[in-house]
């Protein structure tokens, strides 16, 4: 009951708006957005290329956020939630089907879903984590363009669910700045 409460906790901070997480819009630019998650309590990290990983608390949840942004524009397009890692592969696999719900309740059905293994695995053999960091586990779920936004969750080979936030409009201008960047003339 008290996991089912965190991660109710967890859905009530993301804004009724899936163009935000934590009530932060997945859009604008990086510092306004580091900004907005430093008033949340959120730490800065690291910077990337082309982003940022911080580190923060969702209801009782510790997190890690990645904000990424477009390679010139530099318009957020993305946020990515890795939620803490597990050490059995029963207890990431429940980390994986509560958010599902959460999500599912929230998105609806999701557009795709997967929860296989590739041989020689299979779910039971007791090489589920080895399955897992060689990426022959494939447990996730998508949907698409629910109001500009696509939604991801999955079982990442880091043993922890990883939930991602993407703004389909400016993820077509990294996708257009990343082709332009590649197609310099020399």
């Amino acid at each position: 009951m008290k996991q089912l409460i965190l991660i109710i906790s967890f859905f009530i901070s993301v804004s009724a708006k899936s163009q935000q997480f934590n009530g932060v819009n997945i859009s604008g630019d990086l510092p306004t957005a580091i900004n907005s998650f430093k008033e949340k309590g959120y730490t800065t990290s690291k910077f990337i290329t082309n982003g940022v990983i911080m580190n923060g608390k969702v209801g009782n949840t510790e997190i890690e956020l990645f904000l990424l942004t477009t390679p010139k524009s530099k318009k957020l397009y993305k946020a990515t939630v890795y939620l803490p890692t597990k050490e059995t592969w029963y207890a990431i696999k429940q980390n994986y089907l509560d958010y599902l719900e959460v999500l599912t309740t929230k998105y609806g059905t999701p557009h795709q879903s997967y929860d296989f293994f590739s041989k020689p695995y299979f779910e039971g053999d007791g090489y589920e984590m080895s399955a897992l960091k060689l990426e022959k586990c494939t447990y996730s779920a998508f949907w698409l363009n629910v109001d500009n936004t696509s939604i991801v969750i999955q079982i990442s080979k880091y043993n922890q669910v990883m939930i991602s936030y993407q703004n389909d409009a400016n993820q077509k201008i990294a996708a257009s700045e990343r082709d332009a960047q590649n197609n310099v003339s020399f």
